[in-house]
Parts: C-alpha cells; structure tokens; sequence
C-alpha cells in the first residue's frame, strides 16, 4: 500500500495514520492466515496420504503424487469437491494449493475495498484492474 505518513516535528518522524496501521495489519493478517490455512490443508492431505496408503488408481509414491504422473490432473471444483468428500490426500493438497493461490487474490479484493472506503478513485482503479486480471487468470481466460 502507499505511504501515507504524516509528518511530525522533524522531517525523519515519519508516524503512520492510526488508521493507516490498522489497515496494514488487517492486510498482513489476511496474507498470513491464507498461508497458514493452505499450509496446514496441505499437511493434512500430505499425513493422510502416508497415513492410509496409495489406493488403486491414486498415486502410488511421493514422486508421482508431485509430479503428476499417476494420470490426468482434477482441477475443476466438482472433481475436487467429491475428493474431499471421499478423504483422497491428493484432491485435500490441491485444496490447500487453491488457498494458497486464492490468498493473494483476497489481499487485492480487501485493498479494493479500503480504497474504495478512502474514496481513492486512482487506488480504485488500479487495484480494481489487478483483481479483474487475477480472476480472469484463474479462470483461465488470460494468460498462458
């Protein structure tokens, strides 16, 4: 976010806008919370992978669960729905990557709206076209 410190006394006492600080730290909580929810989703689909076992038609190792090799990659939210619903580790990991992915996503969406609370049309813009291209990106109409 933009500096917005407001002087006092002398030019190097910079002191943020109490405001200011609360939005920094709503915003810092919301990176850190996504991260550590992803994390811990992924954890979870890692243990249980070791835990229960491959399964017929399931990645047989570590090796394959990462790279894929076990067959064609579910990324469309039913597949992943319906893999939760029935514990498989490796459809519980893409959950925890979807979180990671949507994190960033959701730290512009909050930026949006405080520019939009501040009535800061320049911010509201930018921020605004950033999330129309991460929400196009993830929909898989731009980018490559």
């Amino acid at each position: 976010m933009r500096d917005r410190s407001i002087q006092h006394g002398s030019p190097e006492t910079n002191v943020l806008n109490p405001v200011q600080e609360r939005i920094d730290l709503l915003v810092s909580l919301v990176l850190r919370f996504g991260v550590l929810v992803a994390a811990t989703i992924g954890a979870i689909g890692l243990v249980l992978f070791f835990v229960r076992g491959p399964q017929p038609g399931d990645p047989q190792t570590l090796h394959e669960l990462l790279t894929l090799q076990s067959g064609v990659l579910k990324t469309s939210p039913q597949a992943i729905l319906t893999g939760l619903v029935h514990g498989q580790p490796d459809d519980i990991m893409r959950l925890g990557l979807l979180v990671l992915i949507l994190t960033p996503t959701a730290r512009v969406a909050l930026t949006l709206v405080l520019f939009i609370l501040e009535r800061d049309v320049v911010f509201v813009s930018i921020a605004l076209a950033v999330l129309i291209i991460l929400v196009l990106g993830l929909a898989g109409i731009v980018g490559g």
